[in-house]
This record gives structure tokens, sequence and C-alpha cells, in this order.
């Protein structure tokens, strides 16, 4: 008897135990993102605390809504999909309360879908001092990646991404085929000059549009395929577009499929900048940078960040590396973007 007796407390202790665990997966808030090439679930936990700071700057400012910022830790459990249609997918079926995607194109897919609406408010025009600080932290750059014994093609297209940044016209190329095409005109297809020689071949996914993009009838668009057309013709190389699955691409560029893929996430434009100016500073030299920007911060935007540390060596190694599989390089970002919230518009 005394033996049911404890079995039966037993039991219960661990139904009253197991109620709060249901209940707090319950409550969990499920997100869908795409996956990056080489990140798994744990591995893109690590940074979590201190991007909610910088974050908080940019609520601040009014760079974002307040709405937008992540609730208390275990509240949310990140879902990773390889394809945008089944990112998509789930959130029509109610798997994920909301999608996260870059802020362009989001306005693409929502402007297409009238079930979608981005409740991120992103106003990065007010992004000054402390916040642009921030967003560069925050923001993804986009970069082609090569195989590493492929170093002289990677220098190649970043002298031309340079020059291009330099005389305006990788401006010229986001406004028409990113900024217009966010608001919903469809990306043009972009026409390719021939030259002598074999091509560089270059694998496209389409799944990140406006940038990525293959129209209905296989034609290539987009601002990536603008960008290339234009480095091809400044360096008098053919470029061959090879469509490949997003989930594909590492192994297109392993197999030797391909030279180069588009897309890969990596450090903001602005946070490249600021790494290529500090090199070769000493850690004295980096630290009274460090003090000069705090002193021109107001005690609001200190206070924010007070107690939080600098990353180690360790995690900015991490940090660049997140989206590149081993044996891989890639060129300097040519373009970036935030990440901002798409939920169905039902659920509003």
């Amino acid at each position: 008897m005394k033996k049911l007796i404890s079995l039966s407390l037993a039991l219960m202790l661990l139904g009253i135990l197991a109620v709060p665990a249901m209940a707090d997966e319950a409550q969990q808030t499920k997100v869908g993102v795409l996956s990056y090439l080489n990140l798994t679930e744990e591995g893109d936990k690590g940074s979590s605390s201190s991007r909610h700071l910088l974050r908080q700057l940019l609520v601040l400012h009014g760079v974002i809504n307040n709405e937008d910022q992540p609730g208390t830790a275990g509240s949310r459990s990140y879902h990773y999909y390889d394809e945008k249609n089944d990112l998509i997918m789930a959130l029509d079926a109610g798997t994920v309360s909301h999608i996260i995607l870059p802020y362009y194109t989001a306005k693409y897919l929502c402007s297409a879908n009238d079930e979608m609406v981005i409740t991120t408010e992103y106003h990065p025009e007010k992004a000054t001092g402390a916040a642009a600080w921030a967003l560069a932290r925050l923001s993804d750059g986009y970069s082609f990646m090569l195989k590493e014994d492929n170093a002289e093609l990677r220098d190649a297209f970043d002298a031309q991404i340079k020059a291009m940044k330099e005389d305006g016209t990788l401006q010229k190329l986001v406004d028409e085929y990113i900024v217009k095409a966010s608001e919903g005109q469809e990306p043009a297809a972009v026409g390719f000059e021939k030259f002598e020689g074999d091509p560089i071949r270059v694998g496209v996914s389409g799944d990140l549009p406006p940038m990525d993009y293959v129209g209905e009838d296989g034609s290539f668009a987009g601002f990536n395929t603008a960008v290339l057309a234009e480095i091809g013709k400044r360096m008098q190389k053919n470029i061959q577009l090879i469509q490949v699955k997003n989930v594909g691409r590492a192994m297109a560029l392993s197999e030797g499929v391909v030279d180069v893929v588009f897309w890969t996430r990596c450090l903001s434009e602005d946070l490249v900048d600021e790494h290529v100016a500090n090199r070769g500073l000493s850690e004295e030299e980096l630290a009274a940078k460090r003090a000069e920007r705090m002193e021109s911060w107001t005690d609001e935007e200190r206070a924010i960040l007070e107690g939080s540390e600098p990353p180690t060596e360790e995690e900015k190694e991490k940090l660049k590396a997140r989206d590149m599989p081993p044996g891989t390089i890639i060129t300097r970002p040519y373009f970036s973007d935030f990440s901002v919230r798409v939920e169905k518009k039902a659920n509003q």
C-alpha cells in the first residue's frame, strides 16, 4: 500500500511539474526564418541578449517600433525553412505566428500578397549616431560566395563592387531593381553582353526577390542579376546564370557546378567599412575610439548598453562565418538590409 501511495504521489508531482512546462510551450511564440547555409538553430542563440540591447537603441530613436522587441528569454522558438515558399506556407497554415524577412523582400512579397503585412515599423532615415551604430550591427550584408581556391576571382569582384559603389552605379541599381520592385513593380529581365572566353557560372535560387529573382517564364531578373551584368561588362567576362535551389547553393559550389553563388549573408556594409578602418589599431587605440564614441552619446543611450561587454574575437569570427560553409570565401558586401516581421493580416 505504501508503495502505491508513493507511486501516486510521484505521479502527481510529475503531473504538477509538467503543467508549467506545457504552459510555457503553449505560450511560446513560434517564428519562421530562412535557413542560413552554415548556421544551426543552436548556433543562432548566442547573441540574442546583445541584439536585444541594440534593438532598444533603434526603438529609442524611432527606427523600429517597440512591439517588435523580443520578449523574455525562452519566449520564442525559431523554425528554419530552406525555401521561401515553405516559409510562407508555414505562415499561411499557422505553424508559425510570424516570419522574419529582409525589409525589401518583405515589401515585395507583401505587395504581391494581400494576406500578408509587415508589422515592424522601420524608418532607417532616423538612424543617426548611436542608432546608426546599432543598425550597422543588426543589418545583414549580402555578398557573393566562392570556393577558397578562387581568391583571384573574389578579388576581381571586390574591385568592381568597390568601383561601382564609388561611381554611383551600385546606388542606381539599388533604386531601379530593389526600391521600385519592392513597391510592386515586377523586376525587369536583365541582358548580358557577350565576350570571348569561358563564362563565370553563377548560381541563382530566385528565393529572395527582388534581389535574387527568377520570373515565371524562367528569365533571370532582379538586383543581383543586374549587378552581375555590370560586373561582367566591366571585367569583359561572360556571365552564365544557373538556377539552383536555395538549400543546394553550397553543394552546387562545392561540386563545381557553379563558380559563384548569390546572397550569402554577412556583416553589413557599414560594419565591414568600420572593421577595415580599425584594421591594425592596437587595443589601446580601439579602446580610445570606443570611449570617444560613447562620449558623443546621450545618458539614455549609454544607459541602454551599460554593463554590456564588447564581443570577443571568437564571437566576431563566428559572426563573420555564420553563412559560410568550410572552404568558402566571400566578396565585400554589395547591399545591406534589416530584417522585419511579417504576419497574416487575419492575425492583426
